[in-house]
């Protein structure tokens, strides 16, 4: 019960694409998580890559690769396995009820956030795909009462700032809050499952139909639904206007429906899961991993469970994470205790600018072409671990906007490397 061909550890979006990958190759998989991963509180949107170096990129991102460091992870595994795992995401997403799609001329696409800000991203629903809005006259910014998360005005102040909507007219609203005042915050995910009901999907209707006569262009809060998405969407494309539904704070809407659709389809793959679970250590026999060893509801004082398998890939996360940790001596890989390089000082570990690039958004594992962890002298540590997403070095994702990008491509690239090697 507790040995798997392939281990993954780690429930985000690199370690739900590799577990989804490894099991289409006909391996036995588990994964251990502590969480649900940061996934399932982000947008939903997967950026591949908006900026370099500072520079907003307006033209295919792919042409950009070779600004890159050689030891970023999108130049350690290619661009062949890049476009490889972005088309697995999206046929995987388009299997399980929720399409997402890139631009056809393989350019960044324009998301608006809740906030009113823009950013690039590459693959999105059609509903966060907010450059279809760029040519409207008339744009109205929907918020809902009570919904704190979303403040449409204020989210006006901003958008008019941005250069691509200096030719519209924007203007705010509030629809009326299907529950009235409540005894708790409301937050968009709240709604979204309301809407899922036919009773919640009725009022979005109705409340749009009033708010929105005479705007060419709406944008809303991520609220059309978890489970029916698509459907609804598709019929509210009908009513006149261009619907959008902004990318909000967590928890993210967006995150929560691609989660859902890729662990729908590691149940189809009979991918077993394993909550609740925080991996301690590794055993290492003869230079090969033999198992892990977790904590479970970390419990004082719970029994540790051993986990085998002969294969094993880690996406547990950088600093933010947990998989990268840093304390004033050092800085460290936590469950193989892998030395990460960095500064004596840590001061010299962030930027005094809070918004410029932090060297600790960098710490990782270096790696190879197979995502195997090297040594001092680039030589594997463990022929049968490998490595994705955040807990990887030499990349800058929230200054790239790369994030999800590289988990979705490492995690792929990870489970190609576990199953092919001996």
């Amino acid at each position: 019960m507790r040995h798997s061909d392939v281990l993954v550890v780690g429930a985000g979006m690199a370690g739900l694409m590799a577990a989804v990958t490894a099991a289409k190759s006909g391996a036995s998989v588990s994964v251990l998580s502590e969480g649900a991963g940061v996934i399932s509180i982000g947008s939903g949107a997967v950026d591949f890559l908006g900026y370099v170096n500072g520079k907003k990129i307006t033209d295919n991102p792919f042409n950009h690769l070779s600004e890159l460091g050689k030891e970023h992870p999108y130049n350690i595994i290619g661009a062949e396995n890049i476009k490889n795992a972005f088309a697995s995401l999206i046929e995987i997403s388009k299997a399980n009820g929720y399409e997402i799609k890139m631009n056809e001329e393989g350019l960044n696409q324009t998301a608006v956030s809740i906030a009113g800000t823009t950013k690039p991203t590459y693959i999105c629903s059609e509903s966060n795909n907010a450059s279809r809005i760029l040519k409207a006259k008339k744009i109205l910014f929907a918020g809902v009462e009570y919904l704190k998360d979303a403040q449409p005005a204020l989210a006006v102040k901003q958008a008019k700032q941005y250069k691509v909507f200096a030719d519209a007219e924007i203007n705010s609203a509030l629809l009326k809050s299907p529950f009235g005042k409540t005894h708790r915050t409301l937050n968009s995910l709240d709604l979204a499952r309301y809407v899922d009901k036919e009773e919640g999907f009725n009022w979005l209707k109705s409340e749009l139909k009033k708010a929105a006569a005479g705007y060419d262009a709406v944008i809303i809060p991520p609220i059309c639904g978890t489970v029916n998405y698509t459907k609804h969407f598709k019929e509210l494309q009908n009513f006149g206007f261009i619907l959008v539904e902004a990318v909000s704070v967590p928890p993210g809407v967006g995150g929560y429906r691609l989660r859902n659709v890729l662990i729908n389809e590691a149940k189809k793959l009979n991918v077993k899961f394993i909550e609740n679970c925080n991996v301690q250590r590794a055993v290492i026999e003869n230079g090969r991993c033999k198992s892990v060893i977790a904590l479970h509801n970390n419990i004082a004082g719970a029994l540790e469970t051993e986990y085998t398998a002969d294969k094993f890939i880690i996406a547990t996360g950088g600093v933010i994470g947990g998989g990268i940790a840093s304390t004033p001596d050092k800085v460290y890989e936590t469950i193989f205790n892998i030395a990460i390089d960095s500064p004596v000082s840590v001061e010299e570990r962030s930027d005094k600018n809070v918004f410029g690039s932090h060297l600790f958004t960098k710490f990782g594992v270096k790696v190879n072409s197979k995502l195997q962890a090297l040594d001092s002298k680039g030589s594997p540590l463990y022929d049968n671990v490998f490595f994705a997403g955040n807990t990887l070095a030499d990349y800058d994702f929230p200054t790239e906007k790369s994030g999800y990008g590289v988990a979705c491509s490492t995690g792929y690239t990870a489970a190609l490397s576990a199953v092919e090697s001996k």
